[in-house]
């Protein structure tokens, strides 16, 4: 009877209900093989507050806590979800912020920030910050930002295949924020990464060593305060661009300009010596691959998707 209760309330209520089965005391994923890497490996990097490989024995984040500015560790629960409970029991009634986001691929290429008012938080006042009823990160649009330089070395030049599967909900309009960028560790370009704009427009880009724009779709509105997935796929010679799994590729589709010297990467900022673009919103997972994943995008989508019941 519980088995038929639980599949009647998942077709009933949809991404709803996974709120309600994960709060239960019983409740463990169906399975390990439902976690992401298990099931699409090889990821260069790969953000989440969630666990997304069964062998990764590592925490999700680093906290500090403000009352002190004390760090901690903190993992996962034995369901998968992160641990909010040895959260709040380590801030306390303070707010925690972000030193250290662990990279949960095989590569440890954990994105880092040292400087204390710098990093984004992941619990205010004793609350945690949450998007859909999951934690989430939480980036101020002043000078949070989170940096993992080693991932760049595998996209040196525009073209090498890659993905890059991202969750965002920026909290206001109508200013520019960058959800997460390869770049070089210089004041120029080149450039690719997701953007929001001035206009209320979000974009993915694509610019060259002399900040030609190649790739730029910036004809896509958004809505504050919602949760969207984005998903760009390359092989080298296209670039597409998918939102919350809809087809909304670029109209000029080509990358096949030469190679771009990346050495340095983002999240919540313009990847350069000079920290600009700063992202005003929540990021919940970002994977990225140096693959071309196009065989895979359903199948990944889906699984972030029944996780966060984003669409």
């Amino acid at each position: 009877m519980r088995f038929i209760f639980v599949i009647l309330l998942f077709c009933c209520l949809g991404a709803d209900a996974q709120m309600i089965i994960k709060a239960h005391p019983n409740y463990v994923p169906f399975a390990s093989a439902n976690l992401l890497l298990d099931q699409y490996s090889g990821a260069a990097a790969a953000y989440s507050l969630r666990k997304l490989r069964t062998a990764y024995t590592g925490s999700a984040i680093r906290v500090r806590r403000s009352n002190d500015n004390s760090e901690q560790d903190i993992g996962f629960t034995s369901s998968g979800d992160l641990d909010t409970g040895a959260l709040k029991t380590f801030v306390g009634a303070n707010s925690g912020f972000v030193v250290t986001w662990y990279d949960q691929s095989t590569n440890a290429r954990n994105a880092t920030q040292t400087t204390a008012a710098n990093q984004p938080r992941i619990i205010n006042a004793g609350t945690v910050e949450r998007i859909a009823g999951e934690p989430s990160i939480f980036f101020d649009g002043t000078n949070d930002n989170l940096r993992a330089d080693a991932v760049s070395s595998d996209f040196n030049g525009e073209d090498k295949s890659f993905s890059n599967f991202v969750i965002s909900n920026k909290t206001n309009t109508n200013t520019v924020g960058v959800v997460s960028s390869f770049g070089r560790s210089t004041n120029d370009n080149p450039i690719i990464g997701f953007r929001y704009n001035s206009s209320a427009l979000f974009e993915f880009q694509i610019r060259d060593n002399g900040g030609v724009n190649i790739i730029r779709n910036s004809n896509i509105s958004y809505t504050a305060n919602t949760n969207y997935l984005y998903t760009t796929l390359t092989n080298g010679a296209t670039v597409n661009l998918f939102i919350n799994s809809v087809n909304r590729s670029p109209a000029v589709n080509t990358t096949n300009v030469g190679t771009l010297t990346l050495n340095t990467y983002a999240i919540g900022a313009l990847a350069r010596t000079t920290v600009a673009g700063f992202y005003g919103g929540y990021v919940s997972e970002n994977i990225i691959y140096a693959l071309d994943q196009t065989s895979n995008r359903t199948g990944i989508e889906t699984n972030i998707n029944n996780y966060y019941g984003i669409y």
